[in-house]
């Protein structure tokens, strides 16, 4: 008898510093991979070349492993159209506008990638290989210079009517707040992310409070979210404020997110997440004294397992055959 191929896809996790790829089984497991710089300053063109050249390598080696090479998925960041396969306006790719991604690449090897937001893809990830194994509903936020989110609803991405649903970075956690990159204020980003968490230690550091951060901002560095946690955890007082507010935004948005969604499980990911139980243990203690017990039941707050992989083991997942 002939033994059934294995199935496996190719994930392209396309980011503004790095392109990220890998040939990815159904259960998520990595049978090759490869990073190179992005080199997103080359125009457009340069970088599809480069995407294609990882495709192209990934897929010889499907074919010399014996390998059923179901498809090809894209992740990328910013607004995208999944449907028409459109990058519209990614954040660290300059001059991407409406970039037809699917059908230049479709053009160069016969393959039609699907393409997925990259917050999207890296929740798929963990829903089905991950900390979401074993439900239904899930949000994920990712915690890094911004806030990306993606959202399962009955076991399916939730895209919404404009394809772009899961801004949940940009939901307003303080009226007239900390100005946003995105226009508004007062958003989850503004005072949750990782560059939010070290913009609020650096203004008061300027503002002359004593921290032992202060010696490195004395040095001309730039101060980031791991510094901050480091200090709160070593006892630095300023720190520890700065993150306890953190962790209290976070549990806001973990509410706003239950009362939308009613979600199983909030997975934290994300640089911010590598933090462990120093950021978990008070975001489920803020949820819980501040959420209103009649309105339901805190869902489960975990940390994300698959780390940096999640957004090309999720681009893969979206393009592989679920039989």
């Amino acid at each position: 008898m002939t033994e059934t191929p294995t199935h496996v896809a190719i994930g392209i996790d396309l980011g503004g510093t790095d392109i990220k790829s890998g040939l990815v089984t159904p259960h998520g497991t990595i049978v090759k991979s490869e990073t190179i710089p992005t080199e997103a300053n080359k125009g457009v063109d340069h970088v599809i070349t480069r995407i294609v050249g990882l495709i192209e390598s990934h897929r010889q080696c499907a074919v010399s492993e014996s390998l059923h090479l179901d498809g090809v998925g894209v992740g990328s960041p910013g607004t995208l159209s999944h449907e028409r396969g459109i990058v519209i306006a990614p954040p660290n790719l300059p001059n991407w506008r409406n970039v037809p991604i699917a059908d230049h690449i479709e053009a160069r090897i016969g393959l039609r990638p699907v393409l997925e937001n990259d917050a999207n893809a890296a929740a798929l990830a963990e829903f089905r290989c991950g900390a979401g194994r074993g439900c239904d509903s899930m949000v994920m936020l990712t915690l890094g210079t911004g806030i990306g989110s993606g959202i399962i609803v009955d076991s399916q991405l939730f895209r919404g009517s404009n394809e772009n649903a899961g801004e949940l970075g940009h939901t307003i956690v303080e009226l007239d707040g900390r100005p946003c990159n995105c226009g508004q204020r007062g958003c989850l980003e503004a005072y949750a992310s990782a560059s939010g968490t070290a913009a609020r230690a650096r203004e008061r550091i300027d503002a002359g409070e004593a921290s032992s951060l202060a010696s490195i901002v004395a040095q001309g560095r730039e101060i980031d979210a791991t510094m901050v946690a480091d200090a709160a955890r070593a006892g630095d007082a300023l720190a520890q404020s700065v993150w306890r507010e953190t962790c209290r935004y976070l549990a806001i948005g973990c509410i706003n997110i239950v009362r939308a969604f009613d979600p199983e499980r909030i997975i934290l990911s994300g640089g911010m997440s590598h933090a462990g139980d120093h950021l978990l243990r008070p975001v489920i203690a803020g949820f819980d004294a501040m959420a209103s017990d009649m309105l339901g039941n805190r869902p489960e707050i975990r940390i994300a397992e698959l780390g940096n992989d999640a957004g090309l083991v999720g681009a893969a997942l979206n393009a592989i055959r679920s039989d």
